[in-house]
């Protein structure tokens, strides 16, 4: 788990910015993860939701191993005979 307490603070308030009403973290956060968003989150005022640009300029580019479901092969199910 390499997300900071500060960059999670970010990902926090651009979440809440976005009209994200639930904030929390998974597996590999921390009491000072949580500390840390909650503080940013109290300190920060309510601004704009972020453009898509501005977000990427914030924690890099979106990137995605999985293709939309357009882009996959149609495949067929098969049964499986028992």
């Amino acid at each position: 788990y390499d997300g900071t307490p500060d960059l999670m603070a970010k990902y926090a308030i651009m979440a809440r910015d976005s009209g994200a009403k639930i904030i929390g973290g998974c597996c590999g956060t921390k009491p000072e993860h949580l500390a840390s968003m909650r503080n940013a989150l109290e300190a920060n005022p309510i601004k704009p939701a972020p453009t898509l640009e501005q977000i990427e300029l914030e924690i890099g580019p979106f990137s995605s191993s999985m293709k939309p479901v357009t882009e996959r092969k149609n495949q067929k199910r098969r049964r499986r005979r028992v």
